[in-house]
């Protein structure tokens, strides 16, 4: 009998020694970089003046899976961003682009997380700056995109530049596109909807995006849209970036914004970290319609 319980015990301690221990495996990794163009930790910006962050991060023993940036402000904690990421044995990076706000102190934190659930994070401060650093802008007063079906006018369009490409002009343009539109059925009613190429959808109306070897993301505040924030007195008026900063929301914001009706303001956030408000001067509800739109956007 004695054996017995001896050889149990022997079976199980050798079975509980090959699992393995989770204290072996490496916690995720993230830094942030620093350089002469980078917001370094405990400068002082003046409001309206630009922030820039880079870092690098790894899963280590586990894929990457999340990033997530926060500014904490006032007692508010914005998350600028959160992306969901997969990926394997090799670092990722990436940059962020903002503007300060008017809170004397903003920490900003990075939070890297893997496939564990593991997480690693770094922060620094940025300090309030005397005076106001708001900057040029450039204005497009009538650009004109086609909806998914359209065939009269180009798809895509570079907010940076005004420019629009059609499905064969966008080739080797496709780093430039940072919108897109097209109509579809939702809530019971048919959507004139602005996208951008990174967004899921946007190759269920224009597959060759799928393809792309680079996708911006475009953000648009769809609550600043929905409940009309801003008012086109303001729009018509903004001279400097100061509007377009302060009407965006990343809290509020998608890939995708529906319901861009006629006569809807919605501020947007680019790939680059640029702000800007599209003005939708006309939009249809048919597939084979057309938007046209008046841009202000950062320089």
């Amino acid at each position: 009998m004695h054996q017995k319980v001896f050889i149990f015990f022997l079976v199980a301690a050798a079975l509980f020694g090959c699992k393995p221990n989770e204290s072996e495996f490496s916690r995720p990794t993230i830094e942030l970089f620093t350089g002469s163009d980078l917001t370094q930790n405990n400068e002082e910006v003046a409001i309206g003046g630009k922030l820039s962050f880079a870092f690098r991060a790894n899963g280590e023993d586990y894929p990457l899976t999340n990033i997530i940036v926060q500014r904490i402000a006032d007692g508010d904690t914005i998350t600028e961003v959160d992306k969901g990421i997969f990926v394997e044995d090799i670092d990722f990076e990436d940059e962020v682009n903002a503007v300060k706000s008017n809170a004397e102190v903003e920490i900003w934190k990075f939070i890297a997380m893997n496939a564990n659930r593991d997480t690693a994070s770094v922060s620094l401060n940025v300090l309030l700056g005397e005076g106001v650093d708001y900057g040029p802008i450039k204005h497009f007063e009538s650009v004109f995109i086609g909806m998914q079906d359209n065939i009269q006018y180009p798809h895509f369009l570079d907010v940076n530049s005004g420019l629009t490409y059609t499905n064969e002009s966008v080739f080797g343009n496709e780093a430039l596109v940072d919108v897109l539109a097209f109509v579809y059925l939702t809530s019971g009613v048919m959507s004139p909807t602005l996208n951008c190429p990174q967004y899921t959808t946007a190759p269920t109306y224009y597959p060759d995006v799928a393809n792309w070897e680079v996708r911006n993301s475009t953000l648009y505040d769809y609550n600043a849209t929905d409940n009309d924030l801003v008012s086109l007195d303001d729009f018509l008026a903004a001279t400097n970036d100061s509007l377009l900063v302060n009407s965006f929301k990343p809290g509020s914001s998608s890939g995708n914004c529906k319901f861009s009706y006629t006569g809807k303001l919605v501020p947007f956030k680019t790939q680059q970290g640029k702000y800007g408000i599209i003005r939708v001067k006309h939009a249809d509800t048919e597939t084979n319609g057309y938007m046209e739109l008046e841009i202000k956007v950062q320089e």
